[in-house]
C-alpha cells in the first residue's frame, strides 16, 4: 500500500528559500556569542518546515550556562487565516509558540513567553536568498522593545 501524498500549499511553499543548511551566528553589539549549524527541511508531507539548530561549534562563556541548543522547531500555516506559526522547543525544556509572517523578503516572529516577557524576531532575506540578517528583541510590555541579540544565517 502506497502512502497518500499531500498537495503542497502554495503559500507554505514560499518558505522554500529557507530550505538547506546554514551557518548561523548570534552576536551582541557585534561580539560573536555563538556559531552553529541550522538546517531547514520539509516534513515528508511538505505541510511543515522543520528547523534544527545543532549545538554550537563555538560559544561565548557568558552564553554557555543558558544555552538553548539544540533547538527544534516546526513551521506551519493556517490556510484559512493565512497565519504562520512556529512551534519551538530547546534543550532547556522551553516550549513556545510564535506567530510568524514571511513575505517580500521579511521574516517576523512574535510571542509572549510569560507575564512581562514578550519576544520578537525581525529578519531580512538578502540578495539571492543566501543571507538572512535579523535580531531578537525583548519587552516587558509588548510595546517598548530592546535588542536582545543579532542573528545571521549564511547558506552553505
Amino acid at each position: 500500500m502506497t502512502a497518500a501524498r499531500h498537495t503542497a500549499n502554495q503559500r507554505l511553499q514560499g518558505l522554500e528559500v529557507l530550505v538547506g543548511e546554514w551557518d548561523m551566528e548570534a552576536s551582541i553589539d557585534g561580539q560573536p556569542m555563538g556559531r552553529c549549524t541550522a538546517m531547514f527541511t520539509w516534513h515528508d508531507s511538505r505541510g511543515f518546515l522543520i528547523m534544527r539548530v545543532d549545538p554550537p561549534q563555538a560559544i561565548a562563556p557568558e552564553w554557555r550556562e543558558s544555552s538553548p541548543f539544540p533547538i527544534d522547531a516546526a513551521i506551519g500555516l493556517d490556510d484559512h487565516s493565512g497565519a504562520f506559526a512556529m512551534l519551538y522547543a530547546d534543550a532547556r525544556g522551553v516550549c513556545r509558540i510564535y506567530r510568524m509572517s514571511f513575505e517580500n523578503g521579511h521574516w517576523e516572529m512574535r510571542g509572549q513567553a510569560g507575564p512581562g516577557f514578550h519576544q520578537r524576531f525581525e529578519a531580512t532575506i538578502r540578495g539571492d536568498g543566501r543571507l538572512v540578517t535579523g535580531r531578537w528583541d525583548a519587552s516587558s510590555d509588548g510595546e517598548t522593545w530592546k535588542p536582545d541579540f543579532e542573528v545571521t544565517y549564511a547558506k552553505r
